[in-house]
């Protein structure tokens, strides 16, 4: 009887991990891929840009957009999302959509030509409190006036605090950084 329940135990041990194991094994080339583009410029000397952030208060801080990578900026007066697709010594590309064409085309910038650029940073708590505590405040207000019929005053300091501290910690988690002499956009190269 008991061998029964080791031999039943172990045919149901098996089949359940038998189809967790992977059929192939991943080169190394794919496991970076599945990491990101920052991990896939390991494998083969590249370049990509830098952007040098030297704050007053926060100090240096270098980030860095390979390619593939989503890149936010504003050049020649106009705001650009987009992916970058190649960067050479002085310049850079992105895929723009042409629409009459019916396929991407690269557009060229040089670096000189880039005004600004638009950070997205996930912070931990930060980021969901940027979006979260303006609609909380809203939430407060609009159900203390449902309840009372009236807009209370004691309501507005802490819809005040709410929306004020949403709205500081979305400027936290996405900051616009002018390009200057503190602030260089650069292109660097992987060894």
């Amino acid at each position: 009887m008991r061998f029964c329940f080791s031999f039943l135990f172990l045919i149901v041990f098996t089949t359940l991990i038998a189809p967790a194991q992977p059929r192939d094994t991943l080169t190394t080339e794919q496991l970076l891929q599945r990491k990101g583009t920052s991990y896939l410029a390991l494998l083969r000397p590249s370049r990509y840009l830098a952007f040098d952030v030297n704050h007053t208060l926060g100090g240096f801080r270098r980030y860095r957009f390979f390619q593939g990578d989503e890149v936010h900026f504003k050049a020649n007066r106009e705001k650009y999302r987009e992916e970058l697709y190649d960067v050479s010594d002085s310049t850079f590309s992105i895929l723009m959509a042409n629409e009459v064409m019916n396929r991407d085309e690269p557009v060229t910038f040089k670096l000189k030509d880039v005004q600004k650029v638009y950070l997205h940073r996930r912070i931990p708590f930060v980021t969901a409190a940027g979006t979260l505590f303006p609609l909380a405040g809203g939430v407060y207000m609009l159900a203390d006036f449902i309840n009372n019929g009236q807009l209370n005053r004691n309501v507005l300091p802490v819809t005040g605090a709410l929306v004020l501290s949403g709205v500081l910690f979305h400027w936290l988690s996405n900051p616009h950084i002018r390009v200057n002499k503190n602030h260089r956009l650069r292109v660097l190269r992987t060894y």
